[in-house]
């Protein structure tokens, strides 16, 4: 399968993300493109594909819904995405290798002298890994 990147969609053949560039005003010669991948998972959202790589899920075929990564996988994955946060420090490929969080500890905090203002609270997850090759 082929994957196909314009600014705001994702597409599996190059038809469509024509038809998708001519929306989101993508020219032609900015649409990425990725050859011999795999949809691994998606969501309403996101999309995780073979080559590790998260994508917007937007424009991909209703057909095409694979569910291979766990559930807690999933949930933190789009909690992450969902907050318009950065990519995680530890990758989005560690949370998809997510097969179980264990333990959820809140984490006390204690005043600095720097501002904590935005931040609602920390947790302390630990979690089992799958054990994918």
């Amino acid at each position: 399968m082929a994957r196909f990147l314009t600014r705001c969609y994702a597409a599996v053949t190059w038809l469509e993300a024509l038809r998708l560039a001519a929306l989101d005003q993508t020219p032609i010669t900015s649409i990425r493109q990725a050859s011999n991948v795999e949809l691994v998972h998606r969501t309403e959202w996101w999309a995780w594909w073979s080559d590790e790589r998260l994508t917007t899920a937007i424009g991909l075929p209703e057909s095409l819904c694979p569910e291979s990564l766990s559930p807690d996988a999933v949930s933190l994955i789009s909690e992450v995405w969902e907050s318009d946060s950065p990519a995680p420090e530890c990758g989005w490929r560690t949370l998809a290798q997510v097969q179980q969080i264990l333990r959820e500890e809140r984490v006390s905090s204690f005043q600095r002298s720097y501002d904590l203002e935005g931040i609602e609270r920390v947790t302390k997850l630990t979690v089992e890994f799958c054990n994918r090759e």
